[in-house]
């Protein structure tokens, strides 16, 4: 298992030739959708002692960032699995990933880093099988466990799972008179009918920046039973089907149903639901720290927001942590690595209290802090319930090609925008996915 077994230049190798340079990454996404703002402090926390020091690279930063750096912080406090400190260094989302997969290309990888569970095939061969360091791993919920095992190895231990939920003004709700959640795409129909016919508001803004992303797209393809990609993740297939279906109900919530404008301005959305001028908009776990300091009363549902859905999925993926490949790696290293990264995933129940997210540790989400929390009752217990009940779709995990790259869903934005029509729209999707397969 030792990873001397694969020479780091072979690896830098393949993996240089899996990313090209480098993933540009351009989804807004869990670090906050807003100014949610940084997390109080400068980009990286020392770890010091005179022990061994773990570098850490995160991409958290608002509310989830704050709560991040006090867990680190208690991690060197208590040093709970020895003399060993954690040293974090903390980048943007738009940023993370390049700066992330450079210095894995370049030998200089840290000790642990924040993961997508989309990316781990991608990026397989620099990361170390942690099987044999692991202990204790039947604590994770098996669904989220399962995204970090590639071809019965295990690169990553999961944090959580951030789904998507809808957001709701509910004084704008209150005036025509409609409680949520919804039972069915019926009834969040007939409530933005109402809310566009009887008040001010636009009734539904699909994303909070930019109108319309691959996060309720693949949401509502996913509840009409559809795929994006072929079974064996070869060949895009989107173009009919579910994923034209979607694509046409979403050209009308910003056209002929009038629920919303065809503007895709950055965080448009999200201000317009700020000041009370959209009522409805759909965002992930991590929302809740936009939500902090509203001048409204707000609720939160399940994302029944699709026509001719057979079922309920809401898009989703897990933060993880991974252990990159050193060139001077050392079992030692790796092991205090795992056991920090055990403790992260483990012992922290206020990444589900404080920060909103779906802890993937069955003891944190079956236990008495977290459903005790402020945000159980409001958007913890849906979220909880979702990934109980099979109900979250996770994003297709490709091992060639970079899920969450902007360029790969600019015709969705035309089309939310009226440039393109949606047939027009999904051609050029799957033309695009094709291209970079």
């Amino acid at each position: 298992m030792p990873y001397g077994k694969r020479t780091q230049q072979s690896t830098r190798r393949r993996f240089i030739e899996a990313v090209g340079v480098a993933g540009a990454v351009g989804l807004a996404g869990c670090g906050g959708t807003s100014g949610s703002g940084s997390d109080g402090e400068a980009a990286g926390d020392a770890g010091g002692g005179g022990g061994m020091e773990l570098s850490y690279h995160t991409l958290f930063v608002g509310g989830d960032g704050a709560v991040m750096k006090s867990i680190v912080e208690e991690f060197n406090e208590t040093q709970p699995v020895g003399d060993v400190t954690i040293s974090r260094q903390r980048s943007p989302w738009e940023e993370y990933y390049n700066q992330l997969f450079t210095s894995m290309a370049g030998g200089n990888a840290p000790d642990l880093a924040i993961s997508h569970a989309t990316y781990i095939p991608r990026f397989q061969d620099t990361l170390v099988d942690i099987s044999d360091y692991a202990t204790a791993t039947d604590g994770y919920v098996e669904k989220i466990f399962g995204a970090c095992q590639v071809d019965d190895g295990l690169y990553a231990l999961p944090m959580d799972t951030h789904p998507v939920g809808l957001y709701i003004n509910q004084d704008i709700l209150d005036q025509v008179d409609a409680e949520p959640p919804f039972e069915d795409f019926a009834e969040f129909e007939a409530t933005c009918n109402a809310i566009r016919d009887e008040t001010d508001a636009l009734p539904f803004g699909p994303n909070p920046v930019d109108g319309l992303s691959v996060r309720e797209w693949y949401t509502s393809i996913s509840s009409m039973g559809g795929s994006m990609f072929s079974e064996d993740n070869s060949e895009a297939v989107f173009d009919q089907g579910a994923g034209l279906e979607a694509a046409e109900y979403y050209h009308s919530v910003s056209g002929e149903r009038n629920w919303d404008r065809a503007d895709t301005s950055e965080e448009r959305v999200l201000q317009s639901f700020l000041n009370g001028s959209v009522a409805m908009m759909i965002n992930g776990t991590w929302g809740v720290a936009d939500m902090a300091d509203v001048d409204f009363n707000w609720n939160f549902a399940p994302p029944r927001i699709t026509p001719n859905a057979d079922r309920l999925r809401a898009a989703t993926d897990s933060h993880t942590l991974v252990v990159p490949t050193q060139p001077d790696g050392t079992e030692e290293r790796y092991q205090k690595a795992v056991e920090a990264a055990q403790w992260i995933t483990q012992k922290n129940p206020e990444w589900g209290t404080k920060a909103g997210h779906v802890p993937a540790w069955n003891p944190i989400l079956e236990g008495d802090q977290l459903q005790n929390s402020d945000l159980w009752d409001q958007t913890l217990k849906y979220y909880t319930d979702m990934a109980q009940n099979g109900q979250l779709a996770y994003f297709p995990q490709l091992s060639n090609a970079d899920f969450y790259d902007a360029s790969n869903w600019n015709w969705m934005r035309q089309m939310y925008g009226h440039q393109l029509g949606p047939k027009e729209a999904v051609s050029k999707g799957v033309e695009t996915w094709n291209s970079n397969l």
